[in-house]
């Protein structure tokens, strides 16, 4: 239903992250180039922390790194068609094999990583799928305070039932589709002033065919690109003010739903300290569709990410963001909205013990269609037991409830749902 534009997120790097994919999410982010943690554990969230003789240690190759990985879950979901009739319930199963090589280099990075991930429901065999990625990624220092990023990569991935962009009514099976990412990057830094830019490509091909039946995606078969840069100043040794801009646009088969987007913004940048870090930012956007074809969007914009450390052991998340996607929904004659998505989420983690983080959270996600008077909310409250083992094995407990409310129920595919999704498991590295 929705058209995501692409992110290029850092992930953790170690063993924390690699438990952090969840069966109802098909997204596919390739990691970060940089360092989990850049400062010292004082300085970190419960979650970025590397616990000493919990980490895996790797086998060397050459000048490289290896680190395997085997991620084994079991779990329950009450509702896998996203669905406020006929819900079908099953256990469901997931094998998750993946490698990192990384290399071992006092300057410069290089990397490469892959995973297959394969997910069985114990009653309904149409509701299993498989994921897949290849990618690589690296960083030349060029200078101590100059850097080029860059990264590609093939992923074969799902929509589920649930995941924002679905637009069928009851959908029983998995949408496949391939996507393929690419970007470059840099990071400059002249003494207080600093700048960042970068480019990201991303090209998507769905399948034709729906829960058996013809379907046409050309909505979203197709590219977008994005290009983005920041200027910011340091005003103190751990504060920084910026402006940047991003200006995005898509072109898909269908040119009715090609669009371009441009973002003006400004913010604060909080460098890790032992009370806060993150940076939060607000601004103007402008969407328009190429033809005219859909209307037109623009106004305050905002995002944030900031962590508060509100003691050594208990570290609190805050996040929120905005930004405008595209949907083919139907209604009154009319095909096709543009969607303002605004949300919002909090984030607790407690260090129970060295080995052991309690963590929970919350979000909230709203989406305003623009040619039409449909809003939709979502709720997601979630808890999750980690539990280090050692530094060869972790496991983890996770629940998540899913409320789901649109003002559209039973309208053309739109439903209410509540879902409940729990999972186990254990992930093995080396």
């Amino acid at each position: 239903m929705l058209m995501n534009r692409p992110k290029f997120t850092g992930s953790l790097i170690g063993l924390t992250a690699l438990l952090a994919t969840s069966v109802a999410s098909a997204e596919d982010v390739a990691p970060s180039y940089r360092p989990a943690v850049e400062v010292d554990p004082d300085r970190a969230g419960v979650l970025d922390r590397q616990p000493v003789n919990y980490m895996p240690l790797g086998v060397p190759v050459g000048s490289f790194i290896l680190f395997p990985t085997l991620k084994l879950e079991t779990g329950y979901d009450s509702n896998i068609t996203a669905a406020n009739s006929n819900e079908k319930e099953s256990w469901l199963f997931t094998v998750r094999p993946a490698f990192d090589l990384r290399s071992d280099w006092t300057r410069h990075f290089l990397a490469f990583d892959s995973y297959f991930e394969s997910t069985s429901y114990a009653r309904y065999s149409n509701a299993d799928y498989e994921n897949y990625a290849a990618g690589a990624r690296g960083r030349v220092d060029v200078t101590t305070d100059f850097n080029i990023g860059g990264y590609a990569r093939f992923a074969h991935l799902n929509e589920l039932p649930g995941d924002d962009e679905t637009n069928a009514d009851n959908l029983g099976e998995p949408l496949p589709y391939n996507q393929t990412t690419a970007g470059v990057s840099f990071d400059k830094r002249f003494n207080r002033l600093w700048t960042t830019g970068g480019f990201d490509f991303r090209y998507r091909d769905f399948a034709n065919w729906l829960d058996g039946e013809p379907t046409d995606q050309s909505y979203r078969d197709g590219s977008d690109y994005e290009v983005n840069g920041r200027i910011g100043y340091q005003i103190s040794p751990l504060t920084s003010v910026f402006v940047g801009g991003t200006y995005h646009w898509f072109d898909v088969e269908n040119d009715d739903f090609n669009s371009n987007e441009y973002t003006v913004i400004t913010g604060i940048q909080l460098e890790p300290s032992r009370l806060t870090r993150g940076e939060a930012f607000i601004g103007y956007y402008d969407w328009k569709s190429d033809n005219g074809y859909l209307d037109g969007s623009s106004g305050l914009t905002f995002g944030g990410n900031l962590q508060w450390f509100i003691t050594p052991l208990v570290t609190a998340t805050f996040t929120a963001g905005q930004q405008v996607t595209t949907s083919n929904f139907e209604y009154d004659g009319i095909t096709g909205s543009a969607v303002v998505s605004s949300n919002a989420g909090v984030r607790l983690d407690y260090e129970f013990r060295r080995n052991i983080v309690v963590s929970g959270w919350f979000d909230y996600l709203n989406q305003d269609y623009d040619e039409f008077p449909r809003v939709d909310n979502q709720y997601v409250v979630g808890a999750e037991l980690r539990y280090f083992i050692n530094r060869f094995s972790v496991a983890k407990i996770n629940y998540s409830f899913t409320d789901y409310q649109t003002n559209f129920n039973n309208i053309n595919g739109a439903e209410n749902y509540i879902r409940s999704l729990v999972t186990a498991g254990v992930t093995l590295a080396y």
